[in-house]
């Protein structure tokens, strides 16, 4: 079963993340985090190295003109790219 915490926001919508939960997560105070919604619940997780660099990928051919669906095409190229290097197929 999960171990529930129960925290309560402060008047500005700060809430602390309990010790324990840190620990557990490895979350330190330089740690990013993202939050957002799914299914009516708020999910609070770290961000991975990969979403930073898909986001500095990301505003870096927004500026070069770039459109979303052109950014994925150049990503699934470089990524079957990168899948035929690995395996050798």
């Amino acid at each position: 079963m999960v171990n529930v915490k129960h925290v309560n926001p402060t008047v500005r919508g700060q809430i602390t993340i309990p010790k324990e939960v840190r620990r557990e997560l490895g979350i330190k105070a330089n740690t990013k985090l993202k939050i957002y919604i799914e299914n009516n619940r708020i999910v609070i997780e770290p961000v991975s190295h990969l979403d930073l660099l898909f986001k500095d990928i990301e505003e870096e051919a927004k500026a070069k003109g770039y459109t979303e669906e052109e950014l994925c095409r150049e990503i699934e190229m470089a990524r079957e790219k990168l899948v035929k290097e690995i395996y050798k197929k």
